[in-house]
């Protein structure tokens, strides 16, 4: 039976902006050079560079089961937290059995321009300690080229102004400066209104919205309503178009069989090269129920669907400062704000273990530049507005886990069970995950000493001090260091070439090459997050931005 909106709250419609903005691909020409399934990060910058380099000469379709909700970032819609659009948009994918072991808190988002729509536009960059885990051309084109390249494409902001700048020269002078690249975040700029210094066109904004997302990127890609030949060369765009299988052809071609999510309808499209990029869950859902995959060797089919993960992140620790340093000493107001990044260096112990496996995320009045929350009106906590405020975080790397994973099979009805670690069984990450990736086993409180110590080396750079938040720990009144697991940056269910641990090696029966090809096909290809062979400590963006535009010079 074809899908029938069987996702509880898959947006399925075509408003009065859609079938202005966009005309959906209604030509009688069903072949097509490449095909792409999925509109997302991975898969609309691949489409974006794909029309840029060959629209002239080849035809390229889109096909993204999700609707065209917005007409704008989400981000510019105010009052109302990100976080509550995001999952008021989560579509229920698959089914779990809740325990406090094991269970995903979010859902994903199904979209035109997937979750791209709904994101902040951090771009920050992995470092080498991280790269460690990517096979070695991945790892050299991406940091030889395709993270500039990345940045590039996402309109990267150069900075937030001088005072971000004087936090950066101070905090690089401090001793932290020996654990940690420190670093205005890389942020994207709201695409087209901004240069890439951070200057407006023209005065729409007076600084960079850190907002960027793939539906915009494919609107000016193709025009308003193109009105051009259906049959011809160049981008098309096809929503609502959930995609059942993929299936094996002769000559090396694929069926991509799709329904409209609308009218029920069923048609076909045909190409040689197949590119999906639907998304850590749904995309080894497809893989499963497509004819191709009883193509795959049987070692590679083992692994579709596992491997899911994500980076912990801790909560906030949060204070009010009134100044930073003393020589100079820097004077701070609540109209100071700066969103700064601190890169571990990946500096190892005598053991070889990796001293810090985590990087730091410190806002300064975060609520001024992030643009939901800069109507008083709508504060979403207690805060006095007088003080100069502090939050820093630490996002930690985290390798695949192959007890994660997506039991999906033709006759699920679309919607597997899932299984999903919590971060919060800490003593899970304590006595596998960390070993894995740093080297290091630490009991509890050894690990809350960690974070404890580094937290007030960060916070000993300020003056007046008045945390918020009281230190990191299991005890009543303590913070807790992780939450949920989620698939904000959901990871590792159609892997590339991986190694298990820091030091081990690599191992080559994966579900995709270091092309992103699909091991035992002739030309189908992922590009999306399932294809990362860890979750690094950087919002994995620019990373998957970085592969998608690696992929499309391999395919063209």
């Amino acid at each position: 039976m074809p899908f029938q909106n069987n996702y509880a709250n898959l947006v399925t419609e075509k408003p009065q902006a859609h079938t202005r903005l966009i005309r959906d691909y209604d030509g009688a020409n069903k072949d097509f050079d490449f095909i792409i399934i999925g509109s997302g990060m991975g898969g609309g910058i691949l489409a974006d560079d794909l029309a840029d380099r060959l629209g002239n000469s080849r035809r390229i379709l889109v096909l993204d089961a999700g609707s065209f909700v917005y007409p704008t970032h989400v981000y510019n819609i105010s009052r109302v937290p990100n976080f509550s659009v995001a999952r008021h948009f989560g579509v229920d994918n698959f089914i779990q059995s809740p325990t406090d072991s094991r269970f995903i808190g979010e859902k994903p988002q199904l979209a035109f321009g997937g979750r791209s729509i709904f994101w902040s536009g951090l771009i920050p960059e992995a470092q080498s300690w991280e790269l460690e885990f990517f096979p070695e051309n991945v790892r050299r084109d991406l940091d030889s080229t395709y993270f500039d390249l990345a940045a590039n494409r996402m309109n990267e902001s150069i900075s937030l102004g001088t005072r971000a700048q004087e936090f950066v020269e101070h905090f690089r002078n401090s001793p932290l400066n020996n654990d940690f690249e420190i670093k205005e975040t890389p942020r994207a700029l709201h695409q087209p209104y901004l240069n890439p210094d951070g200057t407006p066109r023209s005065q729409f904004f007076i600084e960079p919205t850190g907002v960027f997302n793939t539906a915009e990127l494919l609107i000016n890609q193709v025009g308003l309503t193109p009105g051009g030949d259906q049959d011809g060369q160049g981008l098309f765009i096809k929503l609502n178009s959930f995609v059942e299988a993929i299936n094996n052809l002769p000559f090396d071609w694929y069926e991509v069989k799709t329904t409209d999510t609308i009218t029920g309808e069923q048609v076909s499209f045909y190409s040689p090269k197949v590119v999906i990029a639907a998304g850590s869950v749904e995309s080894p859902k497809l893989i499963n129920r497509s004819a191709v995959y009883q193509s795959m060797p049987e070692q590679i089919k083992q692994l579709v669907g596992f491997g899911l993960t994500d980076h912990p992140v801790t909560g906030e620790s949060a204070a009010y400062v009134s100044s930073l340093g003393n020589n100079p000493r820097i004077n701070l107001s609540r109209r100071d704000h700066a969103k700064i990044i601190f890169y571990s260096r990946g500096n190892r112990d005598a053991n070889g273990h990796i001293r810090y496996p985590f990087n730091i995320e410190m806002n300064i009045n975060h609520e001024y530049w992030h643009l939901r929350n800069n109507d008083p009106s709508a504060e979403p906590v207690v805060d006095d507005t007088s003080k100069t405020r502090v939050d820093i975080k630490f996002s930690f790397g985290n390798c695949l886990d192959d007890e994660n994973g997506i039991f999906s099979h033709a006759n699920d009805g679309y919607t597997p069970e899932i299984r999903f670690k919590r971060f919060s069984a800490l003593d899970d990450l304590l006595q596998s995950r960390f070993p894995a990736l740093a080297g290091w086993r630490r009991g509890q409180q050894e690990f809350f000493n960690l974070l404890n110590e580094t937290r007030n080396r960060v916070f000993a750079e300020f003056n007046d001090v008045d945390f918020m938040t009281g230190e990191y720990g299991g005890g009543s009144g303590k913070q807790w260091p992780f939450g949920w697991g989620t698939v904000h940056h959901a990871c590792g269910t159609l892997r590339m070439p991986w190694k298990a641990n820091l030091n081990g090696n690599f191992n080559n029966q994966s579900v995709v090459d270091e092309d992103l090809k699909v091991r035992g096909t002739a030309g189908l290809y992922v590009c999306d997050m399932s294809v990362m062979p860890i979750s690094t400590a950087a919002n994995p963006v620019r990373t998957l931005a970085g592969l998608a535009l690696r992929l499309s010079e391999h395919l063209g």
